[in-house]
């Protein structure tokens, strides 16, 4: 393929070789960009994913089948690598969960392949109203090794990332163990302060889940969570760009708190993702698009991909085009210790190819393909809210 590098604007010829990458070298092209210019960069990770169109990796229903659908999807919105997130549910449900994932990377090798580990969000987070979000009340507890260990059993060793809230009984030494055993510990969902905040990076906690937001309403201007999270050059933090979880302002000030090489880009899907507005039991679809637990102000997870967050951190964050993609490309790689130089020689053939308007005040970002490990798969905005397109991948 002959595009434009997505670090230097450069043209360049990529060959892939099997499922990686044989051959990178400088290609003749225009001198000027055109919106019809191809590019090409690193495909996705996205490490907060909750399912889509009305499949959630925390249903008690949950099946193998589900999560291969799920996933598979995903190769069409520029996603090469993945972590299906469960959030607070009992242990029986959570157990139910993690096994069908694990499942589906027993009977799928591209499944295998995508899921870059199991991202457990609670059970161990706040019980205060606006901090836990829309997680059930009924089924947050404190840490409890035991639990991990049968959990992490079940999921054939995937579970990567726990999010928890470190003021709760237990968690600090638990994160230690977790930390000790190669599992990486988000902090969020938390009404901490900052001596349990430091305590907890000291201990191993290494990010913040969706900063800026699972955080009540009426807090201390400071201190607060937020800025001691922001503060603290020891935690990458993850933001949730969709226009709902963080307005403009904010996600400004807290990307430039971090700066890019500390941000980590999630989608955050609820898995009432790609569903028409409307209310589907205890959640509901706003015609805005954001997901709402019903009848109430709190956010139940995002219905934007990760190519909509791009732009928005191109035209609300003033992150230029190399920043932004790092966010959702490199940053969450390397936090997995999974980071390779992307499109040298010999890594992993995980690619998107893009096009990029130049022409209005800020760049704007349009998904073409995705190459995941060596295959390119088109992209299809059908497949934001149609599930029938799966099966023709």
């Amino acid at each position: 393929m002959r595009a434009r590098a997505w670090d230097t604007g450069r043209w360049v010829e990529v060959e892939i070789d099997g499922s990686r990458i044989g051959r990178t070298r400088p290609a003749d092209g225009p001198g000027s960009p055109d919106p019809a210019d191809l590019w090409i960069g690193p495909a996705f990770w996205d490490l907060q994913t909750n399912g889509r169109w009305g499949i959630s990796y925390s249903s008690p229903t949950i099946t193998p089948d589900q999560v291969i659908e799920v996933v598979r999807a995903l190769r069409h919105l520029g996603t090469a690598r993945l972590c299906p997130t469960l959030i607070t549910a009992s242990a029986e449900h959570t157990l139910r969960g993690v096994r069908a994932i694990a499942e589906a990377c027993r009977a799928d090798p591209i499944v295998d392949a995508m899921v870059a580990g199991i991202h457990l969000e609670g059970p161990s987070i706040s019980e205060i109203d606006g901090y836990r979000g829309a997680h059930p009340l009924s089924a947050i507890r404190d840490p409890d090794w035991a639990e991990f260990t049968e959990l992490q059993q079940a999921a054939d060793g995937r579970i990567r990332i726990v999010t928890l809230a470190p003021e709760r009984s237990g968690s600090i030494e638990y994160i230690a163990r977790a930390n000790a055993a190669g599992v990486i510990v988000a902090l969020g969902h938390t009404s901490a302060d900052a001596a349990t905040l430091w305590a907890a990076i000291a201990a191993g906690a290494r990010l913040s889940t969706h900063l800026g937001n699972g955080i009540a309403t009426p807090i201390s201007r400071h201190p607060n969570p937020i800025w001691h999270q922001a503060a603290a050059d020891a935690l990458m933090a993850s933001f949730i760009a969709d226009g709902h979880h963080l307005d403009d302002s904010t996600l400004k000030v807290l990307i430039r708190a971090k700066t890019h090489r500390r941000s980590i880009l999630v989608s955050d899907h609820s898995p009432l993702a790609g569903l028409p507005a409307g209310v589907y039991g205890d959640w509901e679809v706003h015609p805005s698009g954001k997901i709402l637990v019903a009848g109430t102000p709190y956010l139940a997870g995002s219905n934007q991909d990760l190519d909509q967050g791009i732009n928005t951190l191109m035209r609300a964050a003033g992150c230029g085009l190399a920043e932004a993609l790092t966010t959702a490309t490199l940053n969450p790689a390397n936090l997995l210790g999974a980071g390779e130089t992307p499109m040298a020689p010999g890594s992993r053939a995980n690619l998107i190819a893009f096009r990029l308007d130049q022409g209005g005040p800020f760049p704007t970002f349009r998904l073409v393909s995705t190459c995941v490990d060596g295959h390119w798969i088109e992209a299809d905005p059908a497949i934001r809210q149609t599930p029938e397109v799966v099966s023709a991948g």
